[in-house]
């Protein structure tokens, strides 16, 4: 069943930077961290050159905020933090070519060089602009702790980049109401000046470059086509910071690089920073200037139009230098040898958002579990499974601990680890651990053609979910097989067809430990001991112990466990997890934890509702109304409990759902939203026009507002951004 020898590609893999302000929590490996590494894994397991880089991103505004509450200088926050980063990546078993920080003298080099060029080719501006001032702070503040009102939606707790509810992206100004994060002080509108990169002049090179991306996530591409619809403007590139890349500019040494401009330059960096690691200056040029390596980057969500709009017009624009002969001999990269432009993106597969109790996880807004709290008590290759199989790849998903436990039971005890320690066990005890006579059954062999090609294919369209399935049906057909066999039963009448069916069980286990190499490289390992195997370290264990990987061999394909080859003692893989009555209560809070969880929301629903009037209500509504036939009481003036009736996608708004809202009576209410995972039935407060929405400034009332094209008549909470669950009672 050996393959023919399949031509080596080249594989370049650049994965968000997390912000170097603490550890990462658990959406960052729902978002991108994982599904990664099971993408690297298995392109190196087909013998693929693969270069996969990333860092901590050292700079930026939550970097220094969060060492100035710690009494520290960034720079040693960002150090301590890429160290607790690098240590829970290494638990992980998450391997990098190269993993490093945007503090290295390399990458403040390449990033001012990508400026430098981009300037001297007219992509860059200098703007007089207007931007907010902290003055009890004595600074300028960053989009992101600019907090106000979203023009759009009305959401009271949009930044100034981006609003989380209706996902428009902003500027500061645009805010309504704006207020600092930082302080209690109203920000006040100063004079400052800044570089702009001109996105407009690369807008027609973008949508021509987008044109055959339809492999792209679904939602990915018609994200990125509508900020291109809406026109692209002028975006800062620098900030009033000391600390971060300087501006190459003379008269310009106190403002630093825009942190989202300079961290992506940093997959560029770090590929030139690996090259010159392996003695190779020039080496990076092999996955930057071949135009047959692809490139895929794995973020998070929110980071999408960073990597499909911005990374790729910086690129654009740099790539024209190699047309200009002086900035050709005046501005080469480090190592750079070849008169070639860069590589644009081949896919960018974007995972959706991992929420917590309705809520996107942050460290900022110290939102979410720590990746620590998961460590303490489970297997990483559990964490990993989990990671994989419920990835967030077309929609937002809530992190339920019942998920994670059920995942772990139903899925890797009750089918995979039943059926492999199954296996050796009988053949442990009735064949002295000797693998018994037999040949591979035809279906057996089907099954085993199919598992590796299914697996292969979605792993190649970054389909993870998908791929964990795939392991799984061959884990159901094998538990299958090893049932209708019987070898029990057979084993006491005919020992050669027992023996023949185990043989053919064998087989089986083998198929799936090459299948979850990528996916759970520990367990792979523990069974590479337990079947007794000397096979030579793969390409994922040569990155790990000597840093660079040198074999080509594709090692993606079943290989035989002959008969007579004795097995070692067997081990049980997987470990049943307890459903504890902790983990319950935190999957469903009580009538107070649901309040305390409302109040954030109502911030934008009410000014007065408070969490006892909510336990009041909710008690007062459950009496009235058991579950099925709900009274639509009012909670408070003009916030009612609602059922949605029906939901489609906002026309021209993917990101958005419009849903339509039975408030009650013959009430009908259309409501455009971003709230995730709604569906139809789901039981909603809702705030009817008229309610207060509370501002750092007072209240307002909430109206019908156009959005994108949608009258929307109100505004909703879904019961997962209350972690009500399914119980709307």
């Amino acid at each position: 069943m050996n393959k023919k020898i399949q031509p080596q590609q080249s594989i370049f893999i650049g994965v968000s930077w997390p912000y170097a302000n603490g550890n990462i929590h658990v959406g960052h490996l729902a978002g991108q961290y994982v599904v990664c590494d099971i993408f690297a894994r298995y392109h190196r397991l087909r013998g693929n050159s693969v270069l996969m880089v990333s860092g901590s991103d050292s700079h930026g505004a939550p970097v220094i905020f969060a060492a100035e509450e710690q009494g520290i200088e960034p720079a040693e926050l960002a150090k301590k933090s890429h160290e607790l980063i690098e240590k829970i990546y290494d638990t992980l078993g998450l391997l990098y070519e190269n993993y490093t920080t945007t503090g290295t003298e390399n990458h403040k080099v390449v990033s001012q060089n990508i400026f430098l060029v981009l300037n001297e080719l007219g992509f860059l501006t200098i703007k007089k602009t207007r931007q907010y001032y902290d003055p009890k702070m004595e600074r300028f503040l960053p989009d992101r702790y600019i907090r106000g009102t979203c023009p759009h939606c009305g959401a009271t707790n949009a930044r100034g980049d981006e609003c989380p509810e209706c996902g428009t992206m902003l500027d500061p100004e645009e805010l309504i109401d704006p207020y600092s994060t930082l302080s209690d002080a109203k920000p006040e509108i100063r004079e400052t000046e800044h570089f702009y990169l001109d996105l407009s002049k690369v807008q027609g090179e973008l949508s021509e470059w987008l044109q055959d991306k339809t492999h792209w996530r679904k939602w990915v591409r018609e994200f990125t086509l509508g900020w291109l619809k809406g026109g692209l403007k002028p975006r800062a590139v620098t900030r009033d910071f000391s600390y971060g890349v300087p501006v190459p500019v003379k008269g310009w040494e106190h403002k630093v690089l825009y942190v989202w401009v300079e961290a992506v330059v940093g997959y560029l960096s770090a590929a030139i920073e690996w090259a010159h690691n392996q003695n190779d200056p020039a080496k990076w040029e092999e996955f930057w200037k071949n135009p047959d390596c692809r490139h895929y980057y794995f973020i998070a969500g929110g980071n999408v139009p960073f990597h499909t709009i911005i990374w790729p017009a910086e690129i654009i624009g740099y790539n024209k230098k190699f047309s200009d002969d002086h900035l050709w001999e005046t501005c080469k990269l480090p190592g750079e040898t070849k008169r070639a432009p860069l590589n644009l993106p081949y896919d960018v597969p974007a995972n959706n958002i991992l929420t917590y109790r309705g809520k996107k996880m942050s460290k900022g807004d110290k939102v979410g579990i720590t990746l620590e709290t998961l460590l303490d008590r489970y297997h990483p290759d559990v964490i990993r499974y989990f990671f994989a199989r419920y990835a967030p790849e077309s929609q937002d998903r809530e992190f339920i601990w019942k998920d994670f436990i059920d995942a772990n039971n139903n899925e890797l005890v009750a089918n995979i680890g039943n059926f492999i320690n199954r296996v050796l066990t009988f053949i442990n005890r009735r064949f002295e651990g000797i693998v018994p006579e037999g040949s591979l059954d035809p279906d057996v062999r089907d099954q085993i053609i199919q598992a590796f090609h299914d697996v292969q294919t979605h792993l190649e369209k970054t389909e993870f979910v998908k791929a964990t399935e795939a392991v799984l049906a061959l884990g159901h057909f094998a538990n299958k097989h090893f049932d209708s066999e019987k070898p029990w039963e057979t084993v006491k009448t005919d020992q050669a067809r027992a023996g023949h069916s185990l043989y053919n069980s064998v087989q089986l286990v083998e198929t799936l430990r090459t299948l979850l190499k990528p996916f759970l490289p520990f367990t792979a390992d523990t069974l590479t001991h337990l079947l007794n195997l000397s096979e030579k370290p793969d390409q994922n264990h040569e990155l790990a112990t000597a840093g660079h990987v040198s074999d080509t061999t594709d090692r993606w394909m079943y290989n035989e466990i002959p008969s007579g080859h004795r097995l070692r003692k067997p081990a049980v893989l997987f470990e049943k997890l307890e459903y504890t009555e902790d983990l319950e209560r935190e999957d469903n809070p009580g009538p107070q934890t649901i309040a305390a969880a409302f109040d954030n929301q109502l911030q934008r629903l009410s000014g007065h509702t408070s969490s006892n009037d909510l336990i009041q209500a909710t008690e007062r509504s459950s009496q009235k109304a058991p579950h099925g036939n709900l009274s639509f009481n009012h909670l408070h003036e003009n916030i009612s409990i609602g059922k949605i009736i029906k939901i489609s996608p906002h026309p021209s708004k993917p990101s958005l759902n419009v849903a339509e809202v039975d408030a009650g009576g013959t009430q009908r209410l259309t409501i455009v939203c971003g709230a995730p995972n709604i569906k139809t039935g789901d039981i909603v407060p809702v705030a009817l026009p008229g309610a207060k929405v509370k501002t750092p400034e007072g209240t307002s009332k909430i109206k019908e507002t156009d959005i994108h094209g949608v009258k929307s008549q109100g505004m909703l909470c879904s019961q997962y951004e209350l972690g009500i669950g399914e119980d709307h009672s």
